[in-house]
């Protein structure tokens, strides 16, 4: 080829096509021989850098050289007016201080990038890339309402562009776990396309959206002490192979959940094994590690082994010094120095963190610890007290195996629940048994809207709004809409 653009878009295809068969490293030879090109287009000079600049950090977790990269992408991009090439930068940026934990400036990059790409369809799937970044970013500073806010934007923009939002969903599970919103979590995964992981806007396939949909479903099951779906999740998710630095910061939703099973087991020592593997985290890795290391500490305890108890709570303070705004890693940070040191004024900390920040599915945890730390001084009516709030937390999120756990850990120093008789339960049939989000699209089918009218409103995947209509149904146990229809008008008649 003669002529110097498409030689380069030539290139580019190649790169692409490289990446998308897992070649990393001939994606990387081959943007560097473009590169050397003396009559590169500014363009694709910039695009080559931009992509040259994500395999420096995902392959070989070197941060400064990608930066550098990433810092000459966008001046090349912003010469060259290209639009592509600036967002893709201003990602590449994203990343590198996400890993370095200064979110506040990395919420900045990736709204340039934003801003940059608009609502131009032909980037749609930089800009959903974008969007999931935006979300991770928020939440890492406990901004919970605006991270549900961008995934609305992200269902809102891939509905308007008709951009697949596959990646969404594993986006969003992770975000309903945080929070919580725990069969709204299993509905986004029922609803992921499994044949379908991990393409990437830069046509890289991963497999972290695999990894990332079995560990959520596992550990959820686990909680929930559903054992059976837990194994199955489980063993899905662990046939999965860990390879590149990408694989391994998807996995730690997969390793909390392996090491759950082991601690239901009988197995505190093998779980606390498992669960440390997340320890240290690698050159350029991004996985939240902290989140982990309050469980870890409380394993390490219960087995005795104070060395990794130490090691995890030394982690999660190199963590929190790590974050430019004081957020999820600080409050865990507290929890494990609560836990090691036995101190309840550092889990009260932890305690008001949560219940003013989030998110809401750390609280529960953190008031067992604390539960179990004042019962060690001897203070049994304020762990008696602290124990019935937690419990009653986790029987919104039907975690019957943290309930169990939570009063063996109380029993062991006398202290029991003060409320006696059988916990009520959520009913597991009729109206009652829907949650929040399948009572309102029972509502919303009963008004006539279809699945794709639904789909719009609630910013939800039709995917998605097809699984919850499948849960409503067997929930009722109907058979068709129609149905839905008649109870949904019979439950406004009682009202």
């Amino acid at each position: 080829m003669t002529d110097p653009a498409r030689r380069a878009e030539a290139y580019w295809v190649l790169t692409r096509a490289q990446l998308g068969t897992g070649n990393s490293d001939e994606a990387s030879s081959t943007i560097r021989k473009a590169l050397a090109s003396a009559d590169l287009p500014r363009k694709w000079q910039a695009r080559m850098l931009a992509l040259l600049a994500m395999l420096q950090r995902a392959i070989a977790g070197d941060l400064d050289a990608s930066g550098a990269t990433a810092q000459q992408a966008l001046t090349a991009a912003l010469e060259a007016s290209d639009t592509f090439a600036t967002a893709h930068a201003l990602t590449d940026l994203w990343v590198i201080r996400s890993v370095r934990r200064d979110h506040a400036v990395a919420l900045d990059y990736v709204d340039r990038a934003l801003r940059v790409l608009g609502d131009d369809p032909e980037h749609a799937d930089l800009r959903s890339y974008a969007l999931d970044c935006r979300t991770f970013t928020l939440q890492n500073l406990d901004r919970w309402p605006e991270a549900e806010r961008t995934l609305r934007q992200a269902r809102e923009f891939a509905q308007r562009s008709r951009h697949p939002d596959r990646p969404t969903a594993v986006t969003a599970a992770v975000l309903r776990y945080w929070l919580g919103q725990w069969d709204d979590a299993l509905a986004e995964l029922s609803s992921y396309d499994t044949h379908a992981h991990g393409l990437r806007y830069t046509g890289l396939r991963e497999r972290g959206p695999g990894l990332l949909l079995h560990g959520v479903a596992a550990l959820i099951a686990g909680r929930r002490d559903r054992r059976t779906t837990a194994d199955q999740q489980l063993r899905m998710g662990l046939a999965l192979p860990v390879h590149t630095l990408s694989d391994r910061e998807n996995r730690d939703f997969l390793v909390a959940a392996h090491a759950l099973a082991l601690e239901q087991s009988g197995d505190k020592r093998q779980a606390t094994q498992v669960l440390a593997a997340i320890l240290p985290r690698r050159d350029g890795e991004m996985t939240l590690i902290h989140q982990w290391l309050p469980d870890l500490v409380r394993l390490a305890m219960a087995t005795g082994d104070r060395l990794i108890a130490r090691t995890a709570t030394r982690a999660s303070e190199t963590e929190a010094a790590a974050e430019t705004q004081p957020a999820r890693a600080a409050a865990a940070s507290m929890q494990c120095r609560g836990l090691l040191d036995s101190d309840p004024a550092s889990l009260h900390e932890a305690v008001a963190h949560y219940r003013q920040a989030g998110p809401a599915a750390q609280l529960p945890t953190a008031l067992e610890d604390m539960a179990v730390v004042l019962a060690e001084r001897g203070e049994e009516d304020e762990a008696r007290a602290t124990l019935n709030e937690a419990v009653s937390l986790y029987e919104g999120l039907q975690a019957r195996w943290d309930i169990r756990r939570a009063e063996s850990r109380l029993r062991s120093h006398g202290i029991r629940r003060g409320v006696r008789g059988p916990r009520p339960q959520r009913a597991a049939f009729g109206w009652e048994a829907l949650t929040p989000t399948e009572a309102r699209i029972a509502t919303l089918v009963a008004d006539g809207d279809s699945t794709s009218d639904i789909a719009r409103s609630l910013f939800l995947s039709r995917r998605t709004v097809q699984t919850h209509i499948s849960h409503i149904l067997t929930k009722l146990g109907a058979k068709r809409r129609a149905d839905i229809v008649r109870e949904a008008l019979r439950q406004g008649d009682s009202a």
